[in-house]
């Protein structure tokens, strides 16, 4: 049996496995930047400053941490109190535990640079979605190339006459097709200016505009390899397979189980000609269909029928490119996934990260942390907001260890949610569709079937 965990105010924590490791906090939601891909453009909520009162109310559970990252939709060297927000961090962290921040670096200047290194903090990750000025500039709107990188110098000079090795400075590149080209160049810009580690996320778009430059696949890995077995057994076959024009809206009922071809009068749409080749291909596609789900593999086949595989074969090609620059200069290099997991789980429950608004509410993911607009798999969706208490009126413990929020870890960590994310009635579901989430088809009233983090598409610090 798990040993008992008490917190300072005497609250039972389930076991020691399920204590908060990380949190990661948002000093403000406000901006200097207007950024192509910012959720910000589409944002549901007031934006605002965290107090000092706000964030002192978090320091108690400092020392249990392993790591707090300051990192949100806004630009955190707004924040007056920022230099003062580090330096209490470090001095509450236990002494292996790591204090780290997310910057856009347009407002560092030689004060702040030598204030940023003398906080002690550990890591500066800089926003770099660009290796060249037009491309930077062009994405990462009211920003300057040069500027940036002049910034980064002045970070360099201070931790030179400082004598510090700390903070290490990242980049963090959000992939997309109009700069993915450029990330071989980004590996030898940030060897060129003394960047040691360099996290490149996907895409998350928050406008029709910014969905059309996803490079990632819709489609799970084992419904690719599942379909391409598929395509290999019509040629065995002898089948002239041309799956664009078989009528797929037919096979829109089979992860419900049923098959059209045992009950043609059911299909949403009557066939114009049946023959005997049509025939043999549905047969196949049976076939397949019913292998997918003895191995619990949901086919979204419409949209396995439309991909070509193009954007994610080219950008592989890219990401290999840049991996063999990054292991030449010894940079540190995270690459996403380009095509989604079918096993899922969610990253920020299994390393039992919290995630702390400006306004200081305790909330549990990524996903949920704002109210917002966004497209997944080229579905609009809204997602609001989900907190579990606030600091400021309770202690965080006690907002941890409550029920609502126990059950959602339970929950999480299980991930028995619907599969909504490969699901072919998608874009037709109530669920998904309706302005706030009620439940989805297997009764959870979590979201989480249809979160691209929980596919590993996704990734943050």
């Amino acid at each position: 049996m798990a040993a008992a965990l008490f917190s300072k105010e005497g609250i039972e924590i389930a076991n020691m496995e399920d204590r908060p490791r990380k949190l990661n906090i948002e000093v403000t939601s406000r901006c200097n930047l207007n950024c192509d891909m910012c959720m910000r453009k589409v944002l549901m909520e007031e934006s605002g400053d965290m107090s000092l009162e706000t964030y002192k109310a978090l320091l108690p559970v400092f020392p249990e941490l392993e790591s707090v990252n300051i990192i949100g939709i806004g630009e955190p060297l707004l924040n007056e109190n920022i230099i003062e927000m580090i330096k209490l961090g470090k001095k509450h962290l236990p002494p292996n535990g790591t204090f780290s921040l997310t910057t856009n670096a347009t407002l560092i200047n030689q004060k702040m640079a030598k204030d940023l290194v003398a906080s002690g903090i550990d890591d500066i990750v800089i926003s770099m979605d660009g290796a060249t000025p037009a491309t930077f500039n062009d994405i990462r709107k009211q920003a300057s190339y040069d500027e940036v990188l002049k910034n980064i110098g002045f970070l360099n000079k201070a931790k030179k006459a400082l004598g510090s090795v700390t903070p290490r400075l990242g980049f963090e590149f959000v992939a997309m097709k109009k700069n993915v080209a450029e990330l071989p160049q980004l590996v030898d810009l940030a060897a060129k200016h003394g960047i040691s580690f360099i996290i490149v996320t996907n895409l998350l778009p928050h406008t029709e505009e910014m969905a059309q430059q996803v490079l990632y696949d819709f489609n799970s890995d084992k419904a690719i390899e599942l379909f391409n077995e598929a395509v290999v057994e019509a040629g065995r076959r002898n089948l002239d397979m041309a799956f664009e024009n078989i009528d797929v809206e037919n096979y829109a009922s089979a992860l419900f189980g049923v098959p059209p071809l045992k009950d043609k009068l059911r299909n949403p749409k009557p066939m114009r000609k049946w023959d005997k080749s049509l025939e043999k291909k549905y047969q196949l596609l049976d076939d397949i269909v019913a292998k997918a789900r003895e191995e619990n593999v949901v086919l979204n086949l419409k949209n396995l029928m439309s991909r070509d595989g193009t954007n994610p074969e080219q950008t592989a090609a890219i990401f290999a490119e840049t991996s063999a620059r990054a292991k030449k200069h010894g940079i540190s290099l995270e690459l996403p996934p380009l095509i989604p997991r079918s096993q899922r789980e969610c990253g920020f429950m299994k390393d039992r990260i919290a995630f702390i608004s400006w306004d200081g509410y305790v909330r549990p993911c990524n996903n949920l942390y704002h109210s917002y607009i966004c497209y997944v798999n080229n579905r609009k969706k809204s997602i609001t907001s989900v907190s579990f208490g606030n600091v400021n009126k309770q202690s965080f413990n006690e907002i941890w260890n409550s029920r609502e929020y126990r059950s959602l870890r339970r929950n999480v960590d299980k991930f028995d949610f619907a599969p909504c994310g490969d699901c072919p009635h998608a874009e037709a579901c109530f669920a998904l569709l309706s302005p706030v989430f009620r439940k989805d088809c297997y009764e959870y009233t979590q979201p989480c079937g249809d979160c691209p983090w929980a596919r590993g598409i996704l990734k943050c610090m």
